[in-house]
């Protein structure tokens, strides 16, 4: 066990191309991770003031064939950012969103949530002990950090585990989608369903990647990059302009309209309220006037919308910004295609100026919130707060 930190931040470690890391667990020799456990279904203080640090490649977890996360699915996770702002500062991008997040997947999936100052802490930590990964300031260059709550203990029956187990881990990476600047080919999937209605398609689960998995591999078969998913309810075969617009494997779509930008509303309780999504929403608020007064509205979007969108995008932490050149069916769908008059070559006016406002704030030379960027060499108190 490690128990070491730095209260400054290290230069970034000489000898690492950050610029071309891929979208991947890279270099895991060179990490630290966090990792505490509890079986009394609660977390304390202590745990808060014993973070326990292990050596990533030296110490795996030991796991049990009967290990409730391994048969049952109880495991949620977050993802989010670490990356130096325009002063060559590391800074953390609304963690408190992705805590807010972290709460209502565990009470969902009945894992005991942490508490704000323990899992903020934690990243804190984790951070602290690998800030030799953090990258030097560049475009999607970022130190990626995954919390991570699952049962870890034994569990035969259909219960909540006995154990869990709380962990922080990271890695050095570049962008979800790098080479895609010109715009991605997207595959509308019309048979199978990401997440259903009543379901935890709104909880970012292990499990609601798992589901996309199998499509994902088939798309990129037939030329794909990724899948757009349907509300698969409201979808007739012969009527797919009428059916509603869902999600990505991994991040959420914005459609670029005459008047406005529109994108999937939360309601159904199908689409993971994305941290990009929301901060692209309250920037395009905040910003309107730089992007031709165009209004955001969150509404039912139908596969008819798509003919009418002169630009689409998707938004997520590991994609940040990215457009989308075409989407289309594959044979033994019903047919249909869409090429936006942006996209193809390069983003278009909307979408480009829509990343560089998003890059801008943070990198802290926009402001929407104060709140918004975290440095984590401030006191643990003020992370927190």
């Amino acid at each position: 066990m490690m128990s070491s930190s730095t209260s400054t931040p290290s230069s970034p470690k000489e000898g690492i191309d950050f610029e071309n890391l891929p979208w991947n667990m890279n270099l895991p020799e060179e990490h630290l991770y966090v990792h505490i456990t509890t079986e009394t279904g609660e977390w304390t203080k202590e745990h808060e003031d014993d973070l326990k640090v292990y050596k990533y490649s030296e110490v795996p977890l030991s796991l049990h064939p009967s290990t409730t996360s391994l048969n049952y699915g109880t495991t949620i996770w977050e993802g989010l950012k670490c990356y130096r702002d325009q002063h060559g500062k590391p800074v953390v991008f609304r963690p408190d969103r992705n805590y807010e997040r972290f709460v209502r997947g565990a009470e969902a999936m009945c894992l005991p949530p942490p508490s704000r100052e323990l899992f903020l802490k934690g990243i804190q930590t984790v951070i602290q002990h690998n800030s030799h990964l953090i990258p030097p300031k560049g475009d999607g260059m970022k130190l990626y950090v995954r919390p991570m709550l699952l049962g870890s203990g034994q569990q035969l029956g259909l219960y909540p585990s006995p154990q869990f187990s709380l962990l922080f881990f990271v890695s050095p990476t570049g962008n979800y989608f790098k080479g895609s600047s010109g715009g991605l080919n997207v595959h509308l999937e019309t048979k199978r369903s990401r997440a259903a209605r009543g379901g935890i398609g709104n909880v970012k689960a292990a499990g609601n990647y798992a589901v996309a998995l199998k499509p994902l591999m088939d798309a990129k078969k037939h030329g794909f990059q990724d899948n757009l998913y349907l509300e698969l309810e409201t979808y007739e075969e012969g009527k797919l302009e009428n059916a509603v617009l869902q999600e990505m494997s991994a991040a959420n779509v914005f459609l670029v309209l005459e008047n406005e930008i529109v994108t999937p509303s939360l309601d159904r309780g199908t689409i993971l309220p994305g941290i990009t999504r929301e901060s692209v929403i309250a920037i395009i608020q905040k910003f309107s006037t730089e992007i031709g007064e165009k209004k955001i509205t969150e509404r039912d979007v139908t596969v008819g919308d798509l003919k009418n969108a002169s630009e689409a995008f998707c938004t997520g932490t590991a994609a940040e910004l990215v457009p989308i050149a075409r989407l289309a069916t594959y044979e033994g769908e019903e047919e249909f295609e869409v090429v936006f008059p942006h996209g193809t070559k390069e983003a278009g006016p909307v979408t480009s100026k829509l990343l560089s406002l998003l890059r801008k704030v943070m990198y802290g030379e926009l402001v929407v919130d104060e709140g918004w960027l975290r440095d984590p060499y401030s006191t643990t108190a003020k992370f927190v707060e």
